[in-house]
């Protein structure tokens, strides 16, 4: 009898072990609720040659495809956060009283892995540039965070994450450095933190509706543009919201969630072909609303964008990064361009700066250096926008003061240009360089052509600079 028992539990083994391939043939996952895209099936040849990845590729995409997929991810998530308290998904935390939370703003939450003082000054000095260009052009800058839930709300999150590690997070480091320099800052932080009621979802990473027309108000007020405040407007309270962290752990059994819905007629509409506010490009057009908006933006602007799409007459938004920004200025001519970004993903501004032309500079007391530093540098057209040289590399560190600006000289022995660039972080160095050239600018200064060039990196702040290295370089030979 023993043996009979031990088959039986053996074959129910090999049947719940096959039953989820074999019943691809018949019910294969297609569909995800979690922030990923799934594997494609892989071909036997890449490039023209075997592709040595096959089998690997071929096991993610059974990962993510095999038969009952999403109710055993479901029915998995449901056991390890209702019995355990922990998630499944390595993204997503499990707080209490049914609160959850995204993993990636543990280290904001705890004050640990915070910016060096390198790394702020990378992230503000980006936002400069940016805000200088756009006021350049003639249009209003505005830039903006929107908190991490945690920030605003930590009650309910896990008590493993109870210890903080230092004083002050990101952004207690970098409020005082953007006020410093002069970069027109709206503080939703504190707007907030001044009301009493809970304004972000439970179960979403992001503000509810109530949220977003608070951050709205704030916006505006500090731009001083009357608007529609929405505080007479009727709102009903519907229990519909499924949240973006909801439908992750829970792909099959997510529950949904109370939000404020604003009950007023929208005049607006979009004129671009993406009709969905979660696509990268959108273009909106208002009889009744007045000015020209250019947005950058992540998914905290998906609800702010029916707000703004009614006051301004004409309105674009834009999720890509890095910001095209010159292009974009050229195409959509605004009167104000708004920044936003979620707190978490303050980096990019230092990992991928803006695409624009660095601004042209004159520096005076240029000492030279008998002992040249060790700087790489790479010339090479520009990925994101193909009308743009990039000059790029890294500094070491010896002697370089942390709020150190780098400059990028060109010479060829009859004229010189210099030029500001970005400063930028990578894992290898916080001392790297960026700049932004366009090839037409070039071509008109007359130094795309067969003449040999010097190009010097600089660096200095004030009335001291020092050049710290030259290379030679024949640009046409990069065309």
């Amino acid at each position: 009898m023993k043996k009979v028992g031990n088959i039986v539990y053996i074959g129910i083994c090999l049947i719940l072990c096959v039953l989820p391939f074999a019943g691809m043939t018949v019910y294969r996952t297609n569909i995800t609720t979690e922030n990923k895209t799934l594997a494609a099936f892989p071909n036997r040849k890449k490039d023209g040659k075997l592709n040595q990845k096959y089998f690997s590729d071929l096991s993610a995409y059974f990962e993510d495809h095999f038969a009952f997929r999403q109710e055993l991810v479901s029915a998995d998530a449901i056991i390890q956060s209702k019995v355990f308290g922990v998630s499944n998904v390595d993204t997503i935390m499990v707080g209490t009283d049914g609160w959850l939370f995204y993993t990636d703003t543990v280290d904001d939450y705890l004050k640990q892995n915070t910016m060096t003082e390198r790394q702020v000054f990378n992230t503000v000095h980006n936002l400069s540039l940016l805000q200088q260009y756009v006021t350049g052009q003639g249009a209003e800058f505005l830039f903006t965070v929107a908190p991490n839930k945690n920030s605003l709300y930590d009650d309910n999150m896990p008590y493993y994450t109870n210890y903080k590690s230092s004083s002050k997070k990101n952004m207690d480091m970098l409020k005082p450095k953007l006020k410093e320099a002069g970069i027109s800052y709206v503080d939703l932080f504190e707007a907030f933190e001044k009301e009493q009621e809970i304004l972000y979802l439970k179960r979403d990473s992001h503000w509810n509706n109530k949220g977003a027309v608070l951050a709205y108000n704030t916006i505006l007020d500090n731009l001083m543009i009357t608007h529609e405040t929405y505080e007479t407007v009727k709102t009903i309270r519907e229990k519909k919201e499924y949240g973006d962290l909801n439908k992750m752990l829970y792909p099959l059994n997510a529950k949904p969630e109370w939000n404020y819905y604003y009950q007023y007629d929208s005049h607006w509409s979009y004129v671009s072909k993406e009709q969905n506010v979660e696509a990268a490009w959108i273009e909106t057009e208002c009889p009744k609303g007045e000015g020209t908006l250019l947005m950058f933006r992540d998914s905290f602007g998906n609800t702010l964008l029916p707000l703004l799409a009614e006051q301004f007459s004409n309105a674009s938004f834009s999720k890509a990064v890095p910001y095209r920004i010159a292009e974009y200025m050229e195409k959509c001519r605004p009167n104000l361009v708004l920044v936003e970004k979620v707190e978490r993903n303050l980096d990019e501004y230092m990992q991928s700066p803006p695409v624009m032309p660095g601004p042209e500079v004159r520096l005076n007391s240029i000492e030279e250096n008998d002992r040249k530093e060790d700087i790489t540098l790479v010339m090479s057209e520009a990925i994101e926008d193909t009308d743009y040289w990039t000059f790029s590399g890294e500094l070491k560190q010896n002697n370089i003061e942390a709020d150190a600006k780098i400059y990028v000289r060109l010479n060829d022995g009859e004229k010189s240009k210099t030029y500001e660039a970005f400063t930028t972080s990578t894992e290898e160095s916080d001392y790297g360089y960026l700049l932004y050239l366009s090839k037409n600018e070039l071509q008109s200064l007359g130094f795309l052509s067969d003449r040999k060039i010097t190009i010097d990196i600089i660096t200095g702040e004030g009335n001291y600079y020092k050049l710290l290295n030259t290379k030679e370089i024949f640009l046409k030979e990069n065309q």
